[in-house]
């Protein structure tokens, strides 16, 4: 033992009793503690690098909570935005199908009108015809009525010798010449009357026609500027309709082969399912009372839709008051 390790203790030369084995003892702790420092130093070492990188790992999981937020966000704008566009261009659509209505409906009045024209060509030259054939009539009773007169001076002339028939001759002759020009009066004032009353039916059939055209007409284009002013009203005193924040569900309306075709998509569904109008209507009242206020109902018809302008306003109103958020009172 002396001879393979050299002691450095200053109390190795004094005594070989028991207080050798103390000093020992405490270099033995030394170097123990001296070996659990270093341990410690290099654990908190490989702590802190393991910190550090679990800090990073943090700040990666917000950075990509973040941007998994930002792109909900952004993509519920989007839907949003599209919605709000589908729904601009129905009403465009509805608007170009009422302008093609009105144009359709111009044509034929004018189509009217120009059969009118024709109609009253019609009578007129009708009328001229009757009045040239009274005409006529009249000329050929003055002829007859000349013949008789000659009849007459003849029949006077040779009753001359008998006054009494001949005075009886005479006043049957002015009686029956009377009577004639009465009845020739009478025809030609019934002719006129019958001339005049028809005109005066013909403009007034014409006026009540065009009235009743006009009136129809000045109808719907009332009712057309009051819808416009309603929508263009709530525009300007509410804010504008959004899909943020509300239950959006989709309604497709169009007409195939004279029936016409619902179909309805819920929030959250990716396709269409086929409804009848009552059942489209029980659906949407139940998601009215569920959600309180915030039903957005998104309107889409197709651009050949085969429906005609009233059909299809008729329709989005209908559905708009009684369950769309917007259209509430």
């Amino acid at each position: 033992m002396d001879d393979a390790f050299v002691d450095l203790r200053r109390t190795s030369g004094e005594g070989a009793g028991g207080d050798t084995f103390w000093p020992s003892f405490t270099d033995i702790m030394m170097v123990i503690v001296m070996i659990f420092m270093i341990a410690s130093t290099v654990l908190v070492l490989r702590n802190w690098d393991l910190v550090q990188e679990l800090r990073a790992t943090i700040a990666a999981e917000r950075q990509a909570e973040e941007l998994a937020r930002s792109m909900t966000e952004t993509s519920a704008t989007l839907e949003e935005q599209l919605a709000q566009a589908q729904h601009i261009n129905s009403e465009m659509r509805m608007q170009l199908m009422r302008a093609d209505e009105t144009r359709e409906s111009m044509q034929e009045q004018l189509s009217v009108q120009q059969q009118q024209i024709l109609a009253l060509t019609e009578e007129q030259q009708q009328l001229a015809a009757s009045l040239q054939q009274s005409r006529r009539a009249r000329q050929l009773n003055a002829d007859q009525l000349a013949k008789i007169n000659a009849e007459l001076a003849q029949a006077s002339t040779e009753l001359a010798k008998v006054n009494t028939e001949y005075e009886q001759l005479t006043a049957t002759h002015v009686s029956m010449q009377e009577r004639l020009q009465q009845a020739l009066q009478q025809a030609l004032d019934e002719l006129a009357a019958s001339e005049q009353t028809g005109r005066e039916q013909a403009v007034e059939l014409a006026g009540l026609r065009q009235g009743y055209s006009l009136s129809t007409q000045q109808m719907d284009d009332l009712q057309g500027e009051y819808d416009e002013l309603r929508v263009k009203y709530d525009k300007l005193i509410r804010p504008a309709r959004s899909a943020k924040g509300k239950y959006v569900v989709t309604v497709r309306y169009w007409k195939e082969d004279e029936y016409y075709q619902l179909r309805f998509k819920d929030a959250g569904e990716e396709d269409y399912s086929v409804v009848t109008r009552k059942e489209l209507h029980r659906r949407l009242s139940k998601l009215k009372d569920e959600q309180s206020g915030k039903l957005y109902v998104k309107l889409i018809i197709p651009e050949d839709s085969g429906l005609s302008y009233k059909e299809a306003w008729g329709f989005t109103l209908d559905i708009l008051d009684k369950y769309d958020y917007y259209h509430q009172k």
